[in-house]
């Protein structure tokens, strides 16, 4: 049975679109492999990039020169239905977010679909030397907006157990601005950055919000996506702004020595749960308890950390769940974290790659955790 592989999507939301051609499109478009061939058909708006930006063995194909005057339907439907009929394969091979619309365009003309149900390009997991040096580039302006974080903070003061800046309180909404502006000028677009002070930082992924509060852990997590090319970046650092408790300040030494020592043993061969558990283990020696109480999660809640490249959560998954070995050239986050809703959380995250006999980190901006 001839068969073909087969992605409907744009490249701006699809991984595996963007991976395959090179090409970055907000609007979808259709890509197809066949007989160690692999092909694009782009609108006509798109052609001229598409010839320019798509990886060169790619063959970019104008959509119109797949339609007769006579034909009525020239959306993406029909125009996976001619493609279909002109490669004239059996199978067709679809990543798992295929969109049924298109599934059931081609059953309508007998052909076979098969879902991928695991990774459509499993070579993704293990990056290019090229590729590794697009996420350093990302972390390099992940890491201006943390400095740009830093800075705001150095320059307020503390009033009212708030911060102050500018003469103005500080909130998660206005830091969040000052952080994302420097993304965006730097040539990459920020989703959803975290800015959570006291109680709130004990929620992972709780973006924050309202008044900045002084001598509580403030988590500032940020992951940008570098528009030119679609990689990302990702670090986390937790500050507070004043004087920590004790508690606080236990708990940071503690997750900052899970991280060291978690970065210390990974290299090709550890597996994703014994990377976790060098990292959970150290948390509990601390005295950090993980758990459930009335229904909440307590303590190190989350895995060790996960891969990072095209998308921002990625295989391979550093956690309990995974078995496997790590791979020299994946690249991966190292991200312990507490989180205790009394007082909130602490979370400290670096990145870099799985080297044969060691953890190749990309952070440079320092880890301390109070700012004066």
């Amino acid at each position: 049975m001839k068969k073909a592989r087969l992605i409907v999507a744009d490249s701006e939301n699809c991984a595996d679109m963007l991976y395959a051609t090179g090409f970055n499109a907000s609007d979808p478009f259709v890509y197809y492999a066949v007989d160690g061939r692999e092909f694009v058909v782009v609108s006509q708006l798109e052609l001229a990039r598409a010839k320019s930006e798509c990886h060169s063995h790619i063959k970019v194909n104008d959509m119109d020169d797949y339609f007769s005057k006579s034909d009525k339907g020239r959306g993406l439907k029909d125009l996976v239905s001619k493609v279909a009929q002109v490669v004239g394969v059996d199978l067709w091979e679809v990543p798992p977010d295929f969109p049924l619309i298109y599934a059931d365009a081609l059953r309508k003309l007998n052909y076979n679909i098969t879902c991928v149900d695991s990774l459509f390009f499993p070579q993704r997991e293990i990056k290019t030397e090229d590729e590794i040096n697009k996420v350093i580039d990302a972390m390099a302006i992940t890491e201006l907006g943390m400095k740009r974080a830093i800075q705001v903070l150095e320059e307020s003061e503390i009033c009212d157990n708030c911060v102050v800046w500018h003469k103005k309180t500080l909130t998660s909404e206005v830091l969040r601005a000052e952080i994302e502006v420097e993304l965006i000028r730097n040539g990459a677009s920020p989703f959803h950055t975290i800015v959570a002070s006291g109680k709130q930082s004990a929620e992972p992924h709780n973006t924050g919000s309202g008044v900045i509060l002084a001598n509580q852990p403030i988590v500032i997590d940020i992951f940008p996506r570098v528009v030119k090319n679609g990689y990302w970046g990702d670090m986390t650092r937790t500050f507070v702004k004043g004087r920590a408790s004790n508690e606080v300040r236990l708990a940071f030494r503690a997750v900052k020595e899970a991280r060291d020592n978690a970065k210390a043993v990974i290299k090709a061969g550890i597996t994703g749960e014994q990377a976790h558990k060098v990292a959970f283990d150290t948390l509990k020696q601390h005295g950090f308890e993980t758990g459930q109480k009335d229904g909440v999660y307590f303590g190190f809640t989350h895995g060790l950390g996960h891969g990072v490249g095209l998308e921002i959560h990625e295989e391979p998954r550093v956690s309990p769940r995974n078995k496997d070995v790590l791979k020299i050239g994946q690249i991966i986050t190292v991200e312990p974290g507490l989180y205790y809703p009394e007082w909130g959380g602490i979370r400290l995250e670096d990145i870099g790659v799985v080297r044969d006999d060691h953890f190749q980190c990309f952070n440079t901006v320092a880890t301390e955790l109070e700012i004066p």
